[in-house]
């Protein structure tokens, strides 16, 4: 299937076929990923996207079929996927420095403490509503502070399915604390860091 033209892979993956979107993203991955570095200038950032933008692409699959070219359509995501990024990003970081700027300096520590405790209840109930295997990879990559190839090796599994969870729980997480807490996770984060 490595030979095949680009058009009956397109067709492949639009009908759900795995392992044609294996060899699609495999064939594709290294140049979006650059492209997606020449916004991000972050490794780690720019793999990330890179995966939302595989996972974009697999969620409308069925869109593939009438791609002439699927360059352009995969930089279109990537790009779009870059910049909402950074704007998420932009206004995420203006939430967080106006929260810290309005934060009592003389703060009450056993009320830090006890915000802290529910912050960290809340993570642990929300990962609670994942599958097992993405609590455990969660753990892992987060708490335990292993590289998805770490995490990979010691499940077995190929990095890009630990990417995948790593995905799947972040968003989960994002939208659990946007509606449960009325907070983005970076401002959740940011809480948690600087205790």
């Amino acid at each position: 299937m490595d030979h095949i033209d680009e058009y009956s892979l397109l067709q492949l993956v639009s009908a759900g076929d795995e392992e044609a979107f294996t060899v699609l993203y495999e064939r594709y991955r290294i140049r979006i990923y650059l492209f997606i570095k020449k916004y991000l200038k972050s490794a780690q950032l720019s793999d990330d996207i890179c995966q939302n933008v595989f996972l974009k692409i697999w969620e409308r699959k069925e869109e593939l079929s009438s791609i002439h070219t699927f360059n352009a359509y995969a930089f279109t995501i990537a790009k779009r996927q870059c910049l909402d990024f950074l704007k998420r990003a932009a206004i995420e970081q203006t939430a967080m420095n106006l929260i810290l700027q309005a934060y009592p300096l003389h703060n009450n520590p056993s009320e830090d403490n006890h915000q802290y405790n529910e912050y960290l209840s809340f993570i642990d109930q929300t990962l609670l509503k994942l599958p097992p295997q993405s609590q455990q990879i969660f753990k892992l990559c987060r708490q335990q502070f292993k590289s998805y190839d770490e995490a990979a090796a010691i499940l077995g599994i190929s990095r890009h399915a630990i990417k995948k969870h790593m995905v799947r729980s972040m968003k989960v997480l994002r939208v659990a604390a946007e509606t449960e807490l009325g907070i983005s996770l970076s401002v959740l984060i940011g809480f948690l860091t600087r205790l």
